[in-house]
């Protein structure tokens, strides 16, 4: 990119240089019409200096054509340069692009997997509280049975106790009864007849 106004001015010295020869071309092709037109009647001084200008002219019409090809050879090189510059600016340009597109193709790529991982993380989302919401209703569920069952205990112990005090009762009745008969045998055994209702009363 450094060699861009480098070469601008190479080719504008070409183009004055040319320009140049083609002016210098020119005098001395009117020079050498002024000699041809002049040499049958013209002054001897008058005609050498013409000579001698035409000399000049050449001289410097030399000069300028080497001056010319000196700056050719400058303005080829700085176009080989530039040729040179293009071709490795091209393949920059063809290798960031191929750069570009992999990456392109990476973020692509990326972000279609980004997008399933969310959509598969909102689906463990939903499964998540959906599980929440079963382990909650089964936690009801249970604190509930946990209610019933104490409940159940609860009443299945008075029952018990209930039970237990009935049983008791028939036990004691049961053994009332019986020394109740055994003393009603020994009434009519002895004539005592009062003795044992009296007693079974006092047991009550």
């Amino acid at each position: 990119m450094a060699s861009t106004p480098h070469l601008g001015s190479h080719v504008l010295v070409h183009r004055q240089l040319q320009d140049l020869v083609v002016v210098q071309q020119d005098q001395l092709d009117k020079l050498r019409h002024e000699l041809r037109a002049k040499e049958g009647w013209v002054d001897k001084e008058e005609f050498e200096a013409l000579q001698r200008e035409l000399q000049l002219e050449r001289e410097e019409h030399i000069k300028t054509k080497a001056k010319l090809a000196s700056e050719s050879e400058k303005l080829q090189f700085a176009l080989g340069e530039i040729d040179v510059l293009s071709k490795q600016l091209e393949r920059e340009k063809a290798a960031f692009e191929n750069a570009l597109g992999l990456m392109k193709n990476k973020a692509q790529r990326e972000s279609q997997q980004a997008s399933q991982l969310k959509d598969k993380c909102s689906e463990v989302v939903a499964q998540c509280e959906l599980q929440e919401d079963i382990l909650n209703v089964k936690d009801l569920r249970i604190n509930d049975l946990k209610q019933r069952l104490t409940k159940q205990k609860q009443a299945h112990k008075a029952q018990m106790k209930d039970l237990e005090i009935q049983q008791q009762q028939d036990a004691y009745i049961s053994r009332l009864l019986e020394e109740s008969g055994q003393g009603r045998r020994r009434d009519g055994k002895t004539g005592r007849k009062g003795l044992t209702k009296i007693d079974f009363d006092d047991e009550l």
